[in-house]
């Protein structure tokens, strides 16, 4: 790892003076990066080095379209190399930057590779993927269901390369483990909590399904209702997430594919709803890693053990209130540190000060609930009455029914866990992630006055202590005496 971060401090100015030293430089970083001993280093080092390398790249970018140096007009092919395996997505500023330097097929070809079809440029539809979005959230329920959209002929449009498809600069096969950041703040409430540091606020899956005489490629997520695909696309897109990174089961051979896609199929039917208790060997309800680990399991091929747990007794004694006990708790950050999974790519999104945004606040989340004391006398009081109505539900109350039908429950379907965290878990979010928009702007601001990203001296910056300290704050914790974590806390 101190490899790598001295590497990511080597002056750009002079890795930019000709495109192979600059292709160099970035392939000898991307493979230092994806070689990295994952279950090996601290995990709040290895999230720590993520957050500088999206930095890096996002820099990198804005260098060669911003300051433009004579050969990226003049070398086409070696300019679309270079951000090709740069591999970060480019902002709208971006797009236009690197559209009027490079001729229109070069860019054309560009936009292919992060998932963007280019108008008079078929040929590059397959690369490019289905071209369309859609309105699905991580984790909440949508008008647009797999019902839906499978209908839709584009999205089985891919580059197909065996049993599984090229997209975004990462051949996906079945089975694969997407540790994303998706862009739903608040999100990350429930894996800041335990140790090792999370690497991730979620986990999905990659697979395909079979609709008529197409193929689908979707990656399988578990959300408030159970168990659902999402368009491949859609998935990866900056809309959904910020940040993802691939892993696959060392183990994992083509003839898995067929195993793992049929039980994936089934699993979209079969699972009734959310699962908070991670260990809970009854496939009826899953949390998110629980899927991959099922899935894994009807292949054949040995499931992601157990590392994470909730160990910190005040942190127990403050989940407790709300009724959770569940302190074996399989996180999304197990299959990077189970070493039998390897990293495989990323798609990173380009969304740095959202990312940064979020990290800030849970890590003054899990310092609060680590070392304050919860107090649900000042719960909201929207949270009695979402007490109040999962009970209701749960009983099949006439409202009960009446209001499942409105939130789109059944009995069935609710969420297997307490209903003290289930009424209270939606108020935390909201209120995390509006701490989180607000540090955002912070975060983008200050960004400027950085030429290198190192989390430390970052996290240490009195402009994003106080700004942490100010956003974040919420009545039902007694905060800790002390102030924002110091930077070389390890959580």
């Amino acid at each position: 790892m101190i490899t790598i971060r001295k590497m990511l401090g080597r002056p750009a100015a002079e890795m930019l003076l000709d495109p192979q030293s600059c292709l160099s430089w970035v392939t000898e970083i991307n493979h230092a990066y994806q070689s990295l001993n994952r279950p090996g280093e601290d995990a709040q080092d290895i999230v720590d080095l993520k957050l500088s390398m999206i930095f890096w790249r996002s820099r990198l970018a804005d260098a060669l379209l911003k300051q433009a140096p004579p050969w990226v007009s003049r070398q086409q092919e070696s300019t679309r190399s270079v951000l090709a395996a740069l591999n970060t997505y480019l902002g709208a500023e971006q797009q236009k930057l690197a559209a009027s330097l490079l001729d229109p097929g070069v860019f054309a070809r560009l936009m292919a590779a992060q998932g963007t079809r280019t108008q008079g440029y078929p040929e590059l539809d397959l690369q490019a993927g289905p071209g369309i979005d859609l309105d699905i959230v991580a984790n909440r329920g949508s008008s647009t269901p797999f019902e839906k959209w499978r209908e839709n002929d584009l999205f089985s449009r891919y580059a197909y390369e065996g049993e599984g498809v090229r997209y975004r600069g990462v051949t996906f096969r079945p089975g694969d483990v997407l540790l994303a950041n998706v862009n739903l703040d608040g999100n990350g409430i429930y894996t800041a909590l335990s140790e090792p540091r999370s690497f991730s606020s979620h986990s999905a899956f990659f697979a395909i399904l079979d609709h008529g005489a197409r193929r689908l490629p979707v990656v399988i997520e578990t959300y408030e209702k159970g168990v659902r695909p999402v368009p491949l696309s859609v998935f990866l897109g900056p809309r959904f997430c910020s940040y993802v990174e691939v892993y696959r089961h060392s183990d994992y051979r083509p003839d898995h594919a067929a195993r793992i896609n049929q039980s994936a199929a089934g699993f979209i039917n079969s699972v009734k709803g959310y699962n908070f208790d991670s260990e809970d060997q009854d496939p009826t309800y899953m949390s998110c890693g629980a899927v991959g680990r099922f899935m894994h399991q009807a292949a054949g091929l040995k499931p992601a053990r157990t590392i994470s747990k909730l160990t910190n007794p005040q942190i127990r004694k403050n989940l407790e209130k709300v009724g959770y006990s569940y302190f074996n708790y399989f996180g999304p950050v197990d299959f990077m540190r189970n070493d039998f999974f390897e990293n495989v790519g990323l798609v990173d999104n380009n969304q740095l000060p959202q990312l940064l945004a979020r990290e800030l606040i849970d890590r003054d989340f899990q310092r609060n609930f680590a070392g304050g004391s919860l107090d649900p006398s000042k719960f909201p009081l929207m949270f009695k009455l979402n007490r109040w109505g999962i009970g209701q539900m749960r009983r099949q109350t006439l409202i009960g029914r009446l209001v499942a039908q409105i939130e789109g429950f059944t009995a069935d379907n609710l969420p297997r866990g307490p209903d003290d965290l289930l009424a209270m878990i939606l108020i935390a979010e909201k209120q995390v992630g509006s701490a989180i928009a607000k540090t955002r702007a912070v975060v983008e601001e200050i960004l400027e006055d950085y030429q290198t990203l190192d989390m430390p001296a970052f996290t240490a910056d009195e402009r994003i202590r106080q700004a942490v300290q100010q956003y974040f704050n919420p009545s039902w914790m007694r905060s800790p005496d002390a102030v924002i974590q110091c930077p070389t806390d390890k959580l």
